[in-house]
């Protein structure tokens, strides 16, 4: 069960990535704004540029340039290479952060399962130490 639910994750993730990289700059940060459930006014507020300008990039009027990517990316913490071409994942995270989360997500296993991640993870350490 829980090998069939990390293929359907991973299909999941794949169909989504393939999605994005078929969008343009401009239509992911279109879609960007809408996740974050923010309107054109608040998302230009925080970037700092017209909401004239926002509208004319997301109906792609408007080349969107390297100092609003950067705008983009540092405040909202967003990947910059998913953002120029929809690869990798969307939210920049630290590690400190993501070791956080995944120390997180594993005191929430049963002990069983916490065991399963421990082996699963010796086993990438003994296949990459193969390589």
């Amino acid at each position: 069960m829980l090998i069939l639910l990390a293929w359907s994750g991973i299909i999941l993730y794949f169909m989504y990535m393939n999605d994005t990289m078929n969008e343009t700059v401009n239509q992911r940060i279109k879609k960007l704004r809408k996740e974050l459930k923010l309107t054109q006014n608040e998302f230009s507020s925080v970037i700092t540029i017209s909401s004239g300008q926002l509208a004319c990039i997301e109906t792609e009027k408007r080349v969107v340039n390297d100092r609003t990517i950067k705008l983009i990316c540092d405040s909202f913490k967003i990947n910059g290479e998913w953002l120029r071409t929809g690869k990798g994942v969307v939210f920049s995270e630290d590690k400190d952060s993501r070791y956080n989360k995944i120390v997180a997500l594993y005191d929430t296993l049963k002990p069983k399962y916490q065991e399963f991640i421990l082996d699963a993870i010796n086993n990438f350490i003994k296949m990459q130490d193969d390589e």
